[in-house]
């Protein structure tokens, strides 16, 4: 009869730690963006992804049902050469990209600060 309160206490414990972990991750992450230069790159919109954040199996996501809240990302290769990079965006600055735009990206750490397309 003991054994399974320790064994809930184990996992409650577990599960807390985990999500420590990912809150002081996070925090760190924004707080080096916070402390990165604003740097700028010519670029070339590479690819556009758009990924629904459900909790749906595999077989439930044939068909994405209307409300569905999405991840957009969106990866830019330096014109230069270099390493494709991808950045997370919000819906508004995903549906202003097209794949095969030229501009200059301006971003901070790892996080995306805006796009300016060339004319």
């Amino acid at each position: 009869m003991s054994k399974m309160p320790l064994f809930f206490v184990i996992v409650v414990a577990i599960i807390v730690i985990a999500a420590s972990f990912r809150f002081v991750q996070q925090r760190r992450e924004k707080a080096d963006n916070d402390a990165a230069p604003l740097l700028h790159k010519r670029v070339v919109v590479s690819n556009k992804r758009e990924k629904a954040l459900n909790e749906r199996r595999s077989r439930q996501q044939q068909v994405t049902p209307a409300g569905t809240p999405m991840r957009y990302e969106a990866s830019f290769k330096p014109q230069s050469g270099g390493l494709e990079m991808t950045f997370r965006l919000d819906e508004k600055q995903y549906h202003q990209l097209t794949v095969g735009d030229r501009g200059v990206l301006s971003y901070k750490g790892s996080r995306f600060e805006g796009f300016s397309a060339e004319p």
